[in-house]
């Protein structure tokens, strides 16, 4: 008999980037996400739950989150129904809807220890929109007992099955209050070309190999520009590892961009 597919949306996050709880959010519909992303799950999967913190009661069916990652997630709903096939998805993810997941659930691969999309950004394995089979539970459980907590490196170091993200935005989160601009511009459908100057310092200038760059960006808020330049640059450093200024003036990451506006994005300073 075939393993049965459940599904696990996780809530459990603190969301101290954002400053409100992402699952309550509300982006279309008059619908909080974590009851929009719950219902795809129930549609697709043979039970949903959601897995959410012992202080947290949404009434539905759930697994406790230990609050110590999503890993930890995951391994908590496999130790509860171990011969499971685990549909796991955050709940930041507002642009996601029921043909993604059923592309993914279309292409998992049981053979595998997992399938997961591949990152339209880096190529990595999406470990927050992915199919975890009981045979990652070993490793899973390993992982968690050795103090480890990232489930990229997880999928990455078993046997993984990557596919490519059909829609290339519907896996864009939305962490911060700048995220949400930039969600709520894809469906709002306001988003327009413009172009941006970007002038670059340090270990920033050396990666991009150029002191400034014009581009063309559909990005509403420097966030989401770079985001972009992140990718095609491969630049290492987070968000929280910069500052940006707008026209000479530090700005906040969610400060709207305007056509001609001149960014820098300002990295780290090594050195005593």
């Amino acid at each position: 008999m075939p393993a049965p597919l459940y599904g696990l949306l996780l809530v459990g996050g603190k969301s101290t980037r954002m400053g409100q709880d992402k699952a309550q959010l509300i982006y279309r519909d008059d619908t909080p996400e974590w009851q929009r992303l719950y219902a795809h799950l129930e549609a697709l999967t043979e039970q949903a739950f959601l897995c959410h913190r012992a202080d947290q009661d949404f009434g539905v069916p759930a697994i406790i989150d230990p609050a110590e990652g999503p890993l930890c997630a995951i391994h908590a709903a496999q130790q509860a129904h171990p011969n499971a096939r685990w549909l796991v998805i955050a709940c930041d993810l507002p642009l996601l809807e029921g043909d993604t997941l059923s592309q993914l659930i279309e292409s998992a691969n049981p053979e595998k220890d997992a399938t997961s999309f591949a990152s339209n950004v880096d190529h990595r394995a999406e470990p927050l929109c992915a199919i975890y089979e009981p045979s990652s539970a070993a490793a899973i459980s390993t992982a968690v007992s050795d103090g480890k907590r990232c489930p990229r490196h997880l999928l990455e170091a078993i046997n993984t099955a990557l596919i490519p993200l059909a829609k290339p935005f519907a896996l864009n989160n939305a962490n911060s209050p700048a995220d949400t601009l930039e969600i709520r511009s894809h469906l709002t459908h306001s988003r327009e070309m413009k172009s941006i100057t970007i002038r670059y310092f340090a270990q920033l200038r050396e990666l991009a190999k150029c002191d400034t760059e014009e581009v063309t960006t559909e990005s509403v808020t420097p966030s989401g520009l770079y985001e972009e330049l992140k990718s095609r640059h491969n630049f290492p450093h987070k968000q929280k590892q910069l500052m940006v200024a707008i026209n000479d003036d530090f700005a906040d990451w969610a400060t709207p961009l305007k056509p001609g506006d001149e960014v820098v994005f300002i990295p780290p300073v090594a050195g005593g």
